[in-house]
């Protein structure tokens, strides 16, 4: 049984909202960056907006300063004028009317301070005009004040120089000493009047300071606020599928087939979840079509079992009976559905083949045990391939000798010159294995005897070990012509040499034991 791990919690409203948009990760972070650039942006403008409003605030003081210094330099001199004009207007003293000289001298003086004021009033307008100032009916009052005092130091100066009329020139002293004296007064109020503009300018740029530093401060909090908001969701929108993504792979790793991811992304992360849940449902498909697989094998492999046991039971039974049978033999028996019917005990007509070595007791004697072993190893290798080739069944090894059978268990038409046939070759090939002992010296060959006839066949032995032999008049009757050949000598009975069409030649008459007297035998030509 799977259990699920925990899921991450999913993410807010706005990093939804995000995923849910329809464009890939790369346009996603591009718009990003561009959108916290341009708040960014925004803030440095609405800073350089502020900056710059300071900047004109604070030049709007510098030209009110300039103002104050501008209408100050004309009180000063309207301060000097009123001066020259008291000076004129001595009272009792005689002497300034008397002395045309001096009176020329001040009334020139302040003609030339009349004129100068006039140059000075006049590049103040066009100074103030061009700046966009608010003093230009001011400075447009004092010029025409200036010119009727203009006139009035022109009648003065006239009246002195012709010295006709004292009381003409005193009246106009008066008429010119209060119109600047009003000019001094008016540009007095003037100055104050600026000073009050300049004070209430900068308590207003003094606020607009503080406003625009608030403003900027708020500009630059609420962006940077925008930009970690946008980051965040962003980066949720980003992280919490690759989280769950990550999460559903752990779990798929672990055998968890049957998880699912649901993400909001239309993105790159959309698809690649897509992708693990196509893919942990194959799996599971696969997953379950195994367990399918792994149970029909595990009957399989029961069976299996079964069957290779059945078969290593036949392999036993091949290997217990190519021991003495045939291989051909003993396939046909192991091929066979009841092995005792073809191996039961019954009487048959066989031929019987004994073979012997002639001089091994002597050898055996007077040999080492490595040679003894060695010459017997050497004779039943010589003799076994051959048995085998001509399907002959070995009943057993008889030590320094062989008993072989033809016709039993399986019956054969020939088993009389499949015997014969047998007998030359292994005559042959055993004195080819012990011609190294006869070159050394010992006395040793082969004997081979033949007889046909009738004889019982079946197993013997117990349930450890069974053999398969032969009991009988033909078994008897071979062992004793085996006894009698001698080396290289093949003794065959009658009943066999009528069913060979090989050539023969009477070997005599042998009294066999156990067989009666005057037996006759027959040897290979």
């Amino acid at each position: 049984m799977q259990t699920k791990s925990a899921q991450p919690r999913g993410p807010n409203f706005l990093a939804r909202a995000v995923a849910r948009i329809g464009l890939s990760i790369r346009s996603k972070l591009l718009i990003s960056f561009l959108g916290i650039t341009c708040l960014l942006v925004g803030v440095a403008l609405f800073g350089l907006n502020a900056l710059q409003q300071a900047n004109e605030r604070t030049g709007l003081l510098i030209h009110d300063q300039q103002r104050i210094q501008y209408f100050n330099g004309i009180y000063g001199a309207l301060a000097e004028l009123n001066s020259l004009v008291l000076a004129l207007h001595v009272p009792n003293d005689n002497r300034i009317w008397q002395d045309g000289g001096f009176f020329n001298g001040l009334t020139e003086n302040i003609d030339d301070r009349v004129d100068t004021l006039k140059i000075f009033i006049g590049r103040g307008v066009r100074r103030f005009g061009k700046l966009g100032m608010p003093d230009e009916g001011n400075i447009s009052a004092l010029r025409e004040d200036l010119g009727e005092i203009k006139k009035v130091a022109q009648n003065i100066s006239q009246f002195g120089r012709n010295k006709e009329s004292q009381r003409a020139a005193e009246f106009g002293l008066k008429k010119m000493f209060d119109p600047v004296r009003a000019m001094q007064r008016d540009t007095y109020t003037i100055v104050r009047q600026i000073e009050q503009e300049m004070s209430n300018r900068g308590k207003i740029t003094a606020t607009a300071y503080l406003t625009s530093r608030q403003n900027i401060l708020a500009a630059a909090l609420a962006a940077v606020g925008s930009a970690l908001l946008l980051g965040f969701s962003i980066s949720s929108s980003l992280l919490w599928p690759i989280t769950r993504i990550r999460s559903a792979l752990g779990q798929l790793a672990g055998g968890g087939f049957d998880q699912r991811i649901e993400v909001p992304n239309r993105d790159e992360l959309g698809a690649l979840a897509g992708h693990v849940n196509d893919t942990s449902a194959r799996l599971g498909a696969l997953y379950n079509e195994v367990e399918v697989q792994k149970e029909e094998l595990a009957g399989w492999n029961a069976a299996l079992e079964d069957k290779v046991a059945d078969q290593m039971i036949e392999i036993e039974r091949t290997s217990r009976l190519r021991r003495f049978l045939p291989a051909q033999v003993a396939d046909l028996i192991v091929g066979s559905e009841d092995e005792t019917e073809v191996l039961r005990s019954r009487r048959a007509e066989v031929t019987v083949l004994f073979a012997d070595l002639r001089g091994f007791t002597s050898f055996a004697n007077s040999a080492a045990p490595a040679e003894v072993m060695g010459a017997l190893n050497a004779f039943h290798g010589a003799c076994g391939p051959l048995i085998e080739a001509h399907g002959g069944t070995l009943e057993r090894f008889l030590g320094d000798g062989v008993m072989v059978l033809f016709g039993a268990p399986v019956s054969v038409e020939d088993a009389a010159e499949r015997a014969v046939a047998l007998a030359r070759e292994m005559q042959v090939a055993v004195r080819k294995a012990l011609k190294p002992l006869v070159e050394q010296g010992y006395q040793i060959g082969c004997g081979i005897g033949i007889g046909t006839g009738p004889a019982t066949v079946g197993q013997i032995g117990f349930d450890g070990r069974r053999d398969y032999s032969a009991i009988g008049p033909a078994p008897n009757l071979a062992a004793r012509l085996c006894d009698f050949a001698k080396d290289g000598q093949i003794l065959i009975s009658h009943s066999t040499v009528w069913q060979i069409e090989v050539p023969t030649k009477p070997a005599g008459k042998f009294d066999l034991k156990g067989i009666g007297d005057a037996v006759a035998a027959f040897e290979l030509a």
